[in-house]
């Protein structure tokens, strides 16, 4: 069945050539129990490995069942290892971390055979060795009698038609040694067994032939064969091991230094610490703001302005806007806004006139998904008072040069605490968009544009200095309040109190159109009002659009059918992609599309867009810790290689290919990534739970970091990739181990 043809083996080194065989030659029979005696070094195991596949011949030809090796490649001679050949050595070679009954099994995973059925013949193989009760021990707790019956129950269970045995009493006692002979004369029955062996006694005693061999050459044959070798079907498959076979072989491994293995993963899950932890922040972040939007005071706007800049354009244009219909007039913002256009844009104009005349005709739609529709004109109302000495005073825009100037001219240039008007005095006069953000506490809404109401704040405060703007405290209070400000106290908004019954009734005047005070428009407070979010928190005056609309009236500088701005403020964030609708469904039938905008979604895009760039330059920063852990990675996976040698030249002998070999290596950094993935995941959770606590606690701030089970898994798959490519060198390395170097190892 086989046939050593002429084989001649040369090993070159450097300056050195030794043929250890010359022009060897043998006809093998298909059953028979052959004995190869010599001295050492005499060239019998390079024999027994070249007709094991183990190491390849210089010259000649090895030809198997009538087929010629000459042409094999790899993977044939993985296949003939792992279906023909079964080794058994004088050393055992078991794997260490494996038990008794998986190391049997190993030869049947690479020949693709079922789970249930690989035990099945695993276990058959155990018992015909007399080794049915050891299956689940490992190879350290076996006698060195037991460790050869598993390495024959190895040898055995693939069913092979050769079995090689390299010394394999050498290091038994006697009476094992019989019983060892014994089971492989049994095996010869109906196999072709070749053993290399020093004792000429045994050889005599169980082998049916005897080969004698010395330097290189066969010097004696008790029993050749000369008959002609018949070609025989070969139905072997190539083989390949499983990707869960490679990991268990590597994590069992792995399990024997659970210390180094420990230790490695953490120092590689820092880097995956790190940057879940950013990625958590971030999106804590970004969901704060879109809490924060979707609670404001008022459901977020999409807002359309009259004005635009087209920003695809390298024109420098200052328009008249010409295309505008009749009765049209360029306000004096929009002239400004063209004279400063930067020169890589132009202004555009939005139909507002347009829009507002379908919005009002299709009002009652409008309405099902509005809270309110607001059109903004640009303009500012003036609001006026007389102070206690009978002196008129303007309340809005804050211009009160006499009294609030005063106030001021004492600072100190050098005192870091002195605080100036933009400081201290915010707009204390708006309008009122919607009733929906607020809660009546007294009185009632404005119902006309003559009335007014008071807004507090939250906690049903309003500042001292938004109470002074609207002459509702007396500037003693506010001389005290500042004085201490400007001697180093700090910057803090006071709160005033007073009775509900003292605001409402108030009264201001309004010039809508340059009238004096007594000519202007009377309007009352007639309610005080929360608001119900922190947006407003230091108060203010709030008027009706209907005052807009009649000061728009008396302007020479607007038009009231053409809004500066005109805002859609959706019921529900869900409402919003009706507006949307709305608007593309005017768009359908307009000469010129209105473009427009989401004012919160422009507001979040541009703050998680800030974050992001951040989170980006800051995973950047932690990413080195990643690459230093993937180079520790490397480095153990090499030290892994070395002491895994004598393990990569026994896969290579059952008939693991190169391939194989890798994928074992593989599956043991894809293990240690995982792991490292898990722990900085896991500990990532850990801390920024407890900062979500301490946050909550001190800043009121629930669950800043936000950990997203997504990020979790691909940064798992990032950490199991980066050891994949670290390792992936030192994998290649295993790979070209020479098994007959490899198995020589301890």
């Amino acid at each position: 069945m086989l046939e050593v043809k002429n084989v001649t083996k040369i090993y070159r080194t450097a300056d050195v050539e030794l043929r250890a065989l010359d022009g060897v030659s043998i006809n093998l029979r298909r059953n028979e129990f052959v004995s190869i005696l010599g001295p050492s070094g005499s060239g019998k195991t390079t024999l027994l490995n070249i007709i094991g596949g183990l190491d390849h011949y210089t010259s000649g030809d090895l030809v198997i069942e009538g087929v010629s090796t000459k042409d094999y490649v790899d993977k044939d001679w993985d296949t003939y290892r792992n279906h023909r050949v079964g080794f058994v050595f004088q050393s055992y070679n078991l794997i260490s971390h494996q038990s008794v009954l998986s190391n049997v099994e190993l030869a049947l995973t690479l020949s693709g055979v079922s789970m249930s059925e690989r035990k099945k013949r695993a276990q058959e193989a155990l018992k015909k060795v007399g080794l049915g009760d050891q299956m689940n021990k490992l190879p350290r707790q076996l006698s060195g009698g037991q460790m050869q019956r598993v390495a024959i129950a190895r040898a055995l269970v693939n069913n092979p038609s050769i079995i090689l045995a390299d010394e394999p009493t050498g290091a038994l006692d006697s009476k094992t040694s019989v019983q060892i002979m014994d089971l492989l004369k049994e095996i010869a029955k109906d196999k072709l067994v070749v053993m290399v062996t020093h004792n000429p006694e045994l050889a005599k005693q169980y082998s049916t032939r005897i080969i004698n061999v010395k330097d290189g050459k066969i010097i004696g044959d008790t029993k050749p064969f000369d008959g002609k070798v018949e070609e025989a079907e070969d139905n072997s498959k190539y083989t390949s091991m499983s990707l869960l076979t490679a990991l268990s072989l590597s994590k069992n491994n792995l399990m024997t230094k659970r210390g180094r293995t420990l230790l490695t993963a953490i120092a590689g899950s820092i880097g995956i610490i790190g940057i879940a932890l950013i990625l958590s922040l971030a999106n804590g972040v970004n969901n704060y703001v879109q809490n924060i939007a979707q609670l404001g005071s008022l459901p977020s706007a999409i807002t359309i302005d009259r004005s635009y800049l087209e920003s695809d354009s390298s024109e420098t244009v200052v328009k008249e806007d010409n295309s505008k219909a009749d009765g049209d007039i360029v306000a004096e913002d929009d002239i400004k806004m063209n004279l400063n256009v930067s020169k890589q844009g132009k202004i555009r104009y939005n139909d507002t006139k347009g829009l507002k005349k379908y919005v009002e005709e299709n009002q009652k739609e409008v309405d099902a998904f509005t809270d309110t529709v607001h059109y903004e004109y640009g303009i500012t109302l003036n609001f006026v008072d007389k102070d206690e000495n009978g002196k008129t005073i303007t309340i809005n825009p804050v211009k009160d040069n006499n009294s609030l100037a005063a106030l001021f001219s004492s600072s100190s240039s050098d005192n870091e605490n002195s605080v100036t008007e933009d400081d201290f005095f915010a707009s204390s006069v708006k309008e009122l968009i919607s009733e929906t953000p607020y809660e009546v506490l007294s009185g009632r809404f404005p119902e006309n544009s003559s009335e007014l109401v008071l807004v507090v704040n939250p906690d049903k405060k309003f500042a001292l200095s938004q109470a002074y703007t609207l002459n509702l405290a007396s500037r003693q209070t506010l001389n005290e309040f500042v004085s201490n400000i400007n001697n180093g106290g700090q910057l803090v908004s006071g709160d005033v109190g007073f009775k509900y019954s003292e605001v409402i009734g108030k009264t201001y005047r309004v010039s809508l159109g340059g009238e004096g005070y007594d000519d202007a428009k009377e309007v009352k407070i007639v309610g005080v009002v929360m608001a119900k979010k922190s947006d407003d928190a230091s108060g203010f005056l709030g008027y009706t659009h209907g005052l807009v609309e009649e000061a728009v009236a008396k302007s020479d500088k607007y038009d009231i059918d053409t809004p500066k701005v005109i805002s859609f403020y959706a019921k529900t964030e869900d409402d919003k992609k009706k507006v949307n609708a709305f608007i593309d469904k005017y768009n359908e039938g307009a000469t010129e599309k209105i473009v427009y905008k989401d004012q919160t979604q422009e507001l979040i895009k541009t703050i998680t867009t800030v974050v992001t760039m951040l989170s980006f330059v800051l995973v950047a920063f932690v990413a080195i810790s990643l690459i230093v852990s993937s180079i520790m990675i490397a480095i153990i996976t090499y030290i892994s290689v070395l002491e895994r040698t004598k393990e990569i030249g026994i896969l290579r002998a059952i008939g693991a290919s190169k391939r194989d070999v890798v994928r074992v290596f593989r599956a043991e950094t894809i293990i240690e990534g995982a792991i490292a993935g898990v722990i900085g995941v896991v500990f990532a959770i850990l801390i920024g739970t407890a900062a979500n606590k301490i946050i909550s606690i001190t800043a009121h701030i629930d669950n800043l970091l936000s950990f997203d089970i997504m990020q979790s898994i691909i940064l798992i798959l990032i950490s199991i990739g980066l050891t994949v490519i670290a390792g992936a060198v030192p994998a290649a390395r295993a790979s070209k181990k020479d098994p007959v170097e490899s198995l020589r190892s301890e």
